[in-house]
């Protein structure tokens, strides 16, 4: 069964970095702000106070012909060392790719401050002008324990490690 969805941004990001700023400041991301539209401003009230928020984004920068994009490499992991050859072709939906058929981005940003519908924001993976579909505050509800991740996915986290990479500061 398909179904057509009709998505309404909340807000956008603002940032003063370029599109290649913000892709080469990964892990760490940049600094901005998300503008949340007047008509939505009653719906922050209560998120001052929270240190990180949750962002679902459209990436509206992705070209049509590669929302197809089924099959991906972890590019971020060939960014940090590992070579192409190390890194497995995976599906798209066991990674963070931007390239897949709904180009939805999920965020954990640091809430900075808040300025009437403005929230200052760090931690920033988002280019300026991208269109804010959601958001909301990171409670301890979201965290995980007892996690597992597959074997391959620790072996590249173990070639990371040795190649003097700390996987889990980033």
């Amino acid at each position: 069964m398909e179904i057509l969805l009709r998505l309404q941004p909340v807000g956008y990001v603002e940032t003063d970095y370029s599109d290649k700023e913000v892709s080469e400041a990964w892990p760490h991301g940049v600094e901005g702000r998300i503008v949340i539209y007047p008509r939505f401003s009653e719906g922050i009230i209560g998120l001052d106070g929270f240190s990180h928020i949750i962002v679902v984004a459209w990436l509206h920068k992705i070209p049509e012909e590669t929302r197809m994009t089924i099959k991906v490499k972890f590019k971020r992991l060939i960014r940090l060392g590992l070579s192409i050859e190390d890194v497995p072709e995976v599906g798209v939906f066991c990674s963070d790719s931007p390239h897949r058929p709904n180009p939805i981005a999920l965020s954990i940003l640091r809430l900075k401050r808040i300025d009437g519908n403005v929230l200052h924001v760090s931690g920033l993976d988002l280019y300026n002008g991208t269109p804010v579909l959601d958001l909301r505050a990171y409670t301890p509800s979201y965290s995980i324990e007892g996690y597992v991740l597959p074997g391959w996915y620790t072996e590249l986290l173990e070639k990371l490690r040795k190649m003097r990479v700390d996987w889990d500061k980033l």
